[in-house]
């Protein structure tokens, strides 16, 4: 569009009222613009993110829809997007596929948003993978990561959270060189779930470039004891372990192996990275525990990013949740929302939308992740890692070398 200074202003007056009357049309046309079957408003765009919030997995899901909330909330205050706030509308899964399919549904029609984020349950996301795939609203920063949604690319799915195959490779091959173990055996602890399934694969894959093999072991989201799962990691005698779930899964599995009096070097995925694990584990067990991560937790460093967001997470009474790496991803998954709603102009609808990711982008999160490059061919997100710790000291997480460091890994 033309601007006003752009215009030829020593043009003849009759052509440059001309010019300012069209410039002004197309600007009234633009703040008149709606589509509110695809929940784009004069003044807002509806977007809907569908996680646990009440459920098993609500201590971390629900965490992350605070940071995108609270993302959400610091760019309303700014001006919003081309003049429209983004308003969320947050629908509870309970971590229940049946619950997510009615959650889309509305989404789709009855309270219609112009995209989706979150998905937080993996077997949501393989259920409703062909409605997806087969239907019309972008699904925009992911909070996990499953095949039947995300392979093969589809301008429709974008992840936004640290992926497992990178997850599996960056924290085998950390482990294997630490050790310095040649051949290393290691075993999977995991929930029951399609993503667990899924994440042994890719531990299994990335152990075998090693020479060595792996074993998986499994228990049920809402387990409280894991005392047979313990005895099996007795029996298997593993270099080092690695646990998939929520929070109680690795606060559990860590207590129990301490009781056992085994000292056995841990990682956890991206999402087991909060103050509140830490604590409950314990110094004496939490030093055999990191976790291997594609975003810098609250407070672990100052960069610009990282220093904004802690600052907004007070501000909205969020401190006791700033350094929950689930409350960062969130955050950044927002970044990833404005930067698409940017991208598909001031008369956004889901085909533009759509197209304008697409052609491709980038999300720059100032320091809280490396910068995550979308292409026509990778929309899979974040796919930086490096391995983190806690010092209880200091309170604290303490980084393991640079995300640079970890590159070697991921070939």
């Amino acid at each position: 569009m033309q601007s006003i200074h752009r215009l030829n202003l020593r043009m003849p007056g009759k052509y440059l009222l001309a010019a300012l009357a069209t410039l002004a049309l197309t600007a009234s046309a633009q703040a008149q613009f709606e589509a509110r079957n695809e929940g784009v408003f004069r003044d807002r765009v509806d977007w809907g993110v569908m996680m646990d919030l009440s459920g098993p997995a609500s201590g971390s899901q629900g965490i992350w829809t605070n940071g995108f909330q609270a993302y959400v909330r610091t760019l309303n205050e700014k001006g919003g997007v081309h003049g429209r706030r983004i308003n969320v509308l947050a629908e509870d899964s309970r971590f229940n596929p049946a619950q997510d399919k009615i959650n889309y549904e509305k989404l789709s029609t009855q309270t219609p948003v112009l995209a989706i984020s979150g998905m937080g349950s993996s077997s949501s996301q393989v259920s409703l993978a062909p409605t997806i795939r087969g239907g019309k609203i972008p699904i925009v920063g992911t909070y996990t990561h499953t095949k039947p949604l995300s392979e093969p690319v589809s301008p429709l799915v974008y992840g936004g959270f640290c992926t497992y195959p990178e997850m599996a490779k960056a924290g085998v091959g950390y482990l294997a060189d630490k050790l310095k173990v040649t051949n290393p055996k290691v075993m999977v602890v995991s929930i029951e779930s399609a993503g667990g399934v899924e994440y042994a694969q890719f531990i299994a894959d990335a152990v075998k470039k090693y020479g060595g093999t792996s074993s998986l072991v499994t228990m049920k989201i809402t387990a409280a004891d894991v005392t047979p799962q313990v005895l099996e990691i007795i029996k298997q005698k593993p270099d080092f372990i690695t646990i998939y779930g929520v929070g109680n899964t690795a606060i559990l599995t860590m207590k129990a192996m301490h009781q056992y009096g085994l000292k056995i070097p841990a990682f956890g995925i991206s999402y087991l990275m909060s103050p509140q694990i830490y604590a409950a584990i314990g110094p004496e067990a939490g030093a055999q525990y990191n976790v291997i991560s594609c975003f810098t937790p609250g407070g672990a460093d100052q960069s610009s990013g990282n220093v904004e967001m802690m600052a907004a997470a007070d501000k909205y009474n969020h401190s006791a949740m700033k350094e929950d790496i689930n409350y960062v991803a969130g955050w950044v998954a927002g970044q990833m929302a404005a930067q698409a709603l940017q991208l598909a102009g001031p008369q956004p609808t889901r085909a533009k939308l759509v197209e304008a990711m697409s052609k491709g982008f980038t999300v720059n999160t100032n320091g809280l992740a490396a910068p995550i490059v979308f292409s026509p061919a990778n929309q899979s997100g974040p796919s930086s890692f490096r391995m983190f710790g806690y010092d209880y000291a200091a309170k604290k997480y303490v980084a393991f070398g640079e995300f640079a460091d970890y590159d070697k890994y991921m070939k």
